[in-house]
């Protein structure tokens, strides 16, 4: 386990350098979730690489290639590190049903830091750019079968509440796809902050951000499975405003490849 603990180690300082791309990575990493767990085992998870095509930040028309890690640790059922979310299960009365503490890592909505972004020009005076940030919060998860849905509450600049809907298709004995239905609910000073960069006298309400998966997963054998899919994305009116937004909605595909210990 110690050499492990060096991989998820290195993979997570690279987690932080990619974190506008955790949310899809997350979910194409969540895939294996749905593989039957060794109670033998004390720790078990998947370690891996995806490389996406996605926009240079949500609301760019331009795209752009990108690399991003993989990290899946699970301990006991018990405790878990998702990607960009770590949490704790602290109730699970049946095999379906799962309540934890949660701590969600939240990206900046945009990269650049010199008061101007690709050929928007330069930004009102205080929009500065959000900082990542971790939000603490609850999480929800049931499965049943084919089918499971997840709710995450956390708290940032604002309470903040992500929902997700699977449905996993069994294609071989190897092969499945998910089909995920999500929807994110930001508050107003949460829009505010990541996207008008906390600029005074911006008239800002809630938004609610949805999106559509489709995730592929083949096992090669044991060790080893392969990943790839797309996930679209369409922003609320609320975001579509700011000025650094260009297209209300983006597509991410990516394609990855996965140890499994």
């Amino acid at each position: 386990m110690k050499f492990i603990a060096k991989i998820i180690a290195a993979l997570s300082l690279a987690v932080f350098t990619n974190l506008a791309w955790a949310d899809v990575v997350s979910d194409a990493g969540s895939i294996p979730d749905y593989e039957s767990k060794d109670d033998d085992k004390d720790w078990s998870g998947m370690l891996g690489l995806a490389a996406l095509n996605a926009p240079e930040y949500w609301g760019s028309e331009d795209d752009e290639g990108t690399a991003a890690p993989v990290i899946i640790v699970d301990y006991k059922d018990t405790a878990y590190f998702r990607v960009n979310r770590g949490g704790y299960w602290f109730w699970k009365p049946n095999d379906s049903l799962r309540v934890g503490a949660l701590v969600k890592l939240r990206p900046a909505a945009w990269e650049d830091d010199d008061d101007s972004i690709e050929d928007l020009g330069p930004l009102p005076a205080g929009f500065d750019e959000p900082d990542a940030q971790a939000e603490p919060g609850l999480n929800l998860m049931w499965r049943s079968g084919e089918v499971s849905a997840e709710v995450q509450v956390t708290s940032g600049e604002d309470t903040n509440v992500a929902a997700s809907f699977d449905y996993r298709l069994t294609v071989s004995d190897q092969t499945s796809l998910t089909l995920r239905v999500g929807v994110e609910v930001l508050g107003e000073d949460e829009v505010k902050y990541q996207w008008y960069g906390d600029t005074s006298g911006a008239d800002v309400d809630s938004a609610t951000n949805t999106s559509l998966s489709l995730i592929g997963m083949t096992r090669l054998n044991p060790s080893w499975s392969v990943f790839y899919g797309a996930t679209t994305t369409s922003l609320d009116d609320e975001i579509d405003d700011s000025i650094i937004v260009e297209e209300d909605t983006y597509t991410v595909a990516f394609v990855g490849a996965g140890w499994h210990f």
